[in-house]
């Protein structure tokens, strides 16, 4: 589930009845693909100048989808004053002779069919996005760092996806806690994150977990003696369990890692240069005693958000029951 509201795809193109199915089923269908939704000024009600309204649109938008098929006059010159305020403008074409001259070296889109459309425009309209929200940051000026077991994790868009730093050892248990410090790189005081979330593969082997009370009618914690013996009354114990996860918008998910989990945890306000740690509760699920999966680690501080991908190649040994001997002997030898 994404914390962030639906991204704004603005789309010019010739508004005639030939072009109703690429918009609908291309365009449209594409930013459905992607967690955004796409308009174009024929779908609006609005009481300003087209022109004044058109340019409002443009404005707003996160990511301007242009048509130029046709070579339209009126897209022309929207998409010049698109390009004037500095926004991502995906240009696409069923004739690549329909881009203009001083157009020809930017990227571009020719399609032969809405399917074909739509397969290509998923992942430009994904990495516009993208891009479009690091451009809206307020000048970078918060950065922080982040130290995972003593392993320096860069900022996930500095990482290669085949690089990703390996957190590599042994579980002490089936359930662990994960130690997180982070460092406040800012020239200001951080007020604070309160929102961390962890994003992961679908049915990856850890999962982040919570301690929780849970009732269970064979715990022994409330014991009474009677004449004909001791009595146990069910109790209460503590036991980790998984949180809950949503699946992630497919802008919240470019590297695959679909499940996001709200964790509980938070960094309180961080001056310059000082170090917070907060700690990640962790479980193996079901039978599973091993794990090598890649995960993403999102912190929320009150004007953007930084993303941070790390690896975990753990494994957990089994300790033996109480009745088999040590793995190498027999039982009843010394």
């Amino acid at each position: 589930m994404s914390t962030l509201p639906k991204p704004f795809v603005f789309v010019l193109m010739p508004i005639k009845p030939e072009f109703n199915d690429i918009y609908k089923f291309g365009i449209k269908g594409a930013a459905d693909d992607v967690g955004a939704y796409a308009e174009r000024l024929d779908e609006q009600i609005f009481t300003e100048g087209m022109l004044d309204r058109i340019f409002n649109q443009i404005s707003k938008a996160d990511v301007v989808v242009a048509d130029m098929s046709g070579r339209n006059p009126n897209v022309f010159y929207e998409v010049g004053y698109a390009h004037a305020l500095g926004k991502i403008v995906l240009l696409q074409t069923q004739t690549a002779e329909d881009i203009p001259f001083d157009l020809k070296h930017r990227q571009h889109t020719v399609y032969t069919g809405i399917d074909d459309l739509r397969r290509a425009l998923v992942p430009r309209l994904e990495w516009a996005i993208a891009e479009s929200r690091k451009q809206r940051r307020p000048g970078g000026a918060e950065r922080i760092s982040i130290r995972i077991l003593g392993i320096e994790i860069p900022p996930a868009d500095q990482v290669d996806k085949d690089h990703v730093p390996a957190i590599i050892g042994q579980a002490p248990s089936r359930s662990f806690a994960v130690p997180v410090f982070l460092r406040n790189d800012s020239l200001e005081a951080i007020v604070g994150i309160s929102h961390v979330y962890l994003f992961s593969a679908k049915e990856a082997a850890v999962v982040p977990s919570e301690d929780k009370t849970v009732f269970n009618r064979y715990s022994s914690a409330t014991t009474f003696v009677t004449t004909v013996g001791e009595l146990s009354t069910p109790g209460f114990t503590t036991e980790p369990v998984p949180l809950d996860s949503f699946v992630a918008s497919p802008v919240d998910a470019p590297d695959g890692l679909v499940q996001q989990f709200r964790l509980k945890t938070h960094f309180p306000g961080t001056p310059p240069g000082a170090v917070e740690e907060a700690r990640i509760g962790f479980m193996f699920r079901n039978d599973h005693n091993k794990v090598d999966s890649v995960y993403r680690l999102r912190l929320h501080s009150s004007s953007q958000f930084f993303d941070f991908r790390f690896r975990l190649v753990l494994d957990y040994a089994q300790p033996p029951a109480k009745d088999q001997p040590p793995s190498g002997k027999k039982k009843g030898t010394k």
